[in-house]
């Protein structure tokens, strides 16, 4: 089917859909978009309470859980692992306690309403303690289990109690949550300034908690979703038509543009990688690099990764570009005089690589053809990339453990279960992504998981690399948490590889 015939196609089809949906939209959109809504909310909040629930019954008795670092240590673990929670502590009956967090943070404000003797009971020895701020519409709200005198607590991320996924109109909607318990604990939202036109109900009983959920809307908000005439309908689905033909259109088009395009740079051997170094804060001492991937073309201009590394790795073209990619990294290792492992070179791989062996093979006949040592190779997986076979990657992973070429985890506590990747895929170093350093010397809430963090990979001796460090006061925070091993432009942007030569001179 030619392009055009298959535009003409999808237009038609479109404006066929569109108005066929003309008929559901004054009578049927409203309470979906009403019921979607009420869902996500009850689901979010409900999950957030079972999550911390959860945490506190995996706990032992207090009297057998004191204030040491080993146990501080296990706390910190499980609120890393657990994103509805950000902070989980314990305060004993003889008055000191302990916490998760390991900022400066005075605990006083939960201490209060952790021993407040009208706290909501779920269970004999469960509560829920909740303090709102008013002018932001935000929950804070802490889950309790007592032990006697003694108290473990999980406080939950701050929930919006105002806020909805598709709301369209001003003070048109209201809800309140209700949870059972003594007394049964209930929080609303800011009121409508009209009278309830359509509402839903929603429940959720779940491992003995039970969340009620009422959510109403004004006239307003369901005439919203009727104020379209016919006429304006076949407008809509007109327009509606055009732009999906459009955009489907180009997608067409510039898919198979940018396929040919990169199958000819490929012809002209136009990817080059780039190096940005990794420094040991401690002594200046080049450790490593990290290779990234450019596009120069033929004219000198260079192409940033994100305008094309997307694509080919949707369609599968990143196999050859990464083939191109390391077999100039290989010839680089040994300009550098780097083949005998001293330093390493780390390759980013995606889950599609391990899916075969080519690209074992690949370095494997590399470091033959070149006389490199296999450790001078260090591979990077990221975090934002699932692996949906998480055994067939390690068995294929196997292969580079063997030959002593060892797994960072790039992205961490960004994306799919990274916790999943440590375990299953035998994970050696972190690498601390930009946003959580960022963090530092920040108010950002996301500093704590930076600390989280460092505690979990000291705890599980793991390596470190902190990466888009571009202060020294980063560095320093760094260094005072045992974390050396920087890569950023705090010390050098990537570097082209006679450039990286030059720069590496230099620290010696």
């Amino acid at each position: 089917m030619s392009n055009k015939t298959l535009t003409l196609t999808v237009f038609l089809l479109s404006t066929a859909i569109g108005l066929a949906t003309v008929g559901y939209f004054n009578h049927y959109f409203a309470k979906q978009a009403l019921q979607s809504d009420a869902e996500q909310l009850l689901y979010k909040f409900h999950d957030a309470l079972l999550e911390a629930r959860e945490v506190l019954d995996s706990l032992p008795a207090p009297e057998q859980f004191l204030c040491s670092s080993e146990n501080i240590a296990i706390l910190t673990k499980l609120a890393y692992e657990h994103p509805s929670i950000r902070l989980i502590g314990t305060l004993h009956a003889n008055g000191s306690d302990c916490s998760s967090s390991p900022l400066q943070l005075s605990l006083k404000h939960y201490h209060e309403r952790i021993l407040a003797p009208d706290l909501h009971r779920l269970t004999d020895n469960l509560a829920l303690a909740s303090a709102g701020i008013v002018n932001e519409n935000v929950l804070d709200l802490l889950m309790v289990r007592s032990h006697g005198d003694s108290r473990y607590y999980a406080s939950i991320d701050p929930f919006m109690v105002n806020y909805l996924m598709d709301l369209n109109c001003e003070d048109c909607l209201e809800y309140d949550f209700f949870v059972d318990g003594s007394p049964r604990l209930e929080f609303r939202s800011a009121a409508m300034n009209q009278a309830s036109f359509i509402e839903h109900k929603a429940s959720r009983l779940e491992e003995t908690i039970n969340v009620d959920l009422f959510v109403r809307g004004t006239e307003a908000f369901y005439d919203h979703y009727k104020q379209l005439s016919w006429f304006s309908s076949l407008a809509f689905a007109l327009l509606l038509a055009s732009v999906i033909t459009m955009l489907s259109y180009r997608l067409l088009t510039i898919r198979q543009s940018m396929e040919r395009i990169i199958k000819d740079a490929l012809a002209h051997n136009e990817f080059v990688p780039f190096y940005q170094p990794v420094v040991d804060s401690r002594t200046g001492e080049v450790v490593g690099a990290e290779m990234l991937a450019r596009w120069r073309k033929t004219n000198g201009d260079i192409v940033p990764p994100y305008q094309f590394i997307p694509f080919a790795e949707d369609s599968g073209m990143i196999i050859e570009i990464s083939q191109q990619l390391l077999e100039k990294t290989a010839a680089d290792i040994k300009t550098l005089k780097w083949e005998n492992g001293s330093q390493f070179m780390s390759v980013n791989i995606v889950p599609e690589h391990l899916k075969t062996n080519h690209l074992f093979e690949l370095i494997q006949q590399l470091c033959q053809r070149n006389n490199i040592t296999p450790k001078a190779f260090s591979l990077e997986i990221t975090e934002r990339m699932k692996i949906d076979d998480l055994a067939q990657a390690r068995r294929a992973l196997q292969n580079f453990y063997d030959l002593g070429i060892e797994l960072k985890l790039d992205d961490a506590g960004t994306g799919y279960g990274g916790f999943s990747y440590i375990q299953e895929l035998n994970i050696s170093t972190l690498k601390i992504d930009k946003m959580f350093v960022d963090t530092i010397a920040s108010e950002d809430l996301k500093g704590t998981v930076l600390e989280s963090m460092i505690s979990f990979a000291k705890d599980s001796q793991l390596g470190m690399i902190a990466e888009g460090v571009e202060e020294k006061h980063q560095v320093s925070y760094l260094q005072e948490r045992n974390v050396y091993l920087v890569q950023g432009y705090v010390y050098a942007k990537p570097m082209p590889i006679d450039e990286f030569v030059d720069w590496v001179k230099t620290k010696h």
